[in-house]
């Protein structure tokens, strides 16, 4: 055999073991965090006794309504304001007609902070897209006498997002047996202040989420929740 194709076997045998080497962390967290993701499935944030839940929060006289990409219905009621004095924040129940439920958040625009890992959020160009900065936060479950879930990676990263964009924000528990979505529905102004409106549902894995960060945070971003 020649010289020149004693190197080109070489080269076909050599050149993919060194893409596969190079790459082989790539590969390995697709598995461990993208696969889990997939085969993961939404439920409802609340328990839904009532089938008729959706019907009754749609009918409400100042219920709002919006239909996702995924062609999903979803209505919340009236936003609450939890405090006179204090009107950054406010709150509302959302449920979709697939029987998807969960709490929806107000944060007025301009300033720090949000929910869970979120550390702030800030408008790119119009009301649709936002950069996040995601955080560690000592972010935790629990109260003084219990620790249900904690993070003890210390993590910041930022990310642009558009509207209808959805991600794992933290584990519900350290078995990695539960995680919160939430999903990003820009921007939408309420007497005369505008807020950055988010809401949250339970994920549950076939198995359980490797709850590292960022990882489990990022490699969400790359998934479409099709049940939002």
């Amino acid at each position: 055999m020649s010289s020149v194709n004693v190197l080109f076997v070489i080269s076909i045998l050599f050149v993919p073991l060194l893409l596969i080497s190079l790459n082989y962390p790539v590969i390995i967290d697709f598995y461990t965090y993208s696969v889990s993701i997939n085969n993961a499935v939404i439920i409802p944030n609340f328990s839904a006794n009532d089938p008729g839940e959706f019907q009754k929060v749609r009918d409400e006289k100042y219920s709002t309504c919006y239909t996702t990409p995924a062609s999903n219905l979803f209505c919340y009621k009236k936003p609450k304001i939890h405090d006179e004095s204090n009107r950054d924040h406010l709150s509302s129940f959302v449920v979709g007609n697939n029987g998807i439920n969960g709490e929806i958040h107000f944060d007025r625009v301009g300033l720090e902070g949000g929910i869970f890992t979120i550390k702030n959020m800030s408008l790119v160009n119009d009301k649709e897209t936002a950069l996040i900065t995601f955080a560690d936060k000592d972010y935790g479950i629990g109260n003084k006498d219990r620790t249900i879930y904690e993070i003890t990676e210390k993590f910041e990263f930022t990310v642009i997002v558009e509207k209808y964009d959805s991600f794992i924000t933290h584990c519900g528990n350290f078995d990695g047996t539960g995680a919160t979505v939430v999903q990003y529905l820009g921007v939408t102004t309420i007497d005369g202040i505008d807020y950055f409106v988010t809401w949250h549902t339970v994920i549950l894995p076939e198995d359980a989420f490797l709850c590292k960060y960022p990882q489990l945070i990022q490699y969400s971003l790359k998934h479409d929740f099709k049940e939002l």
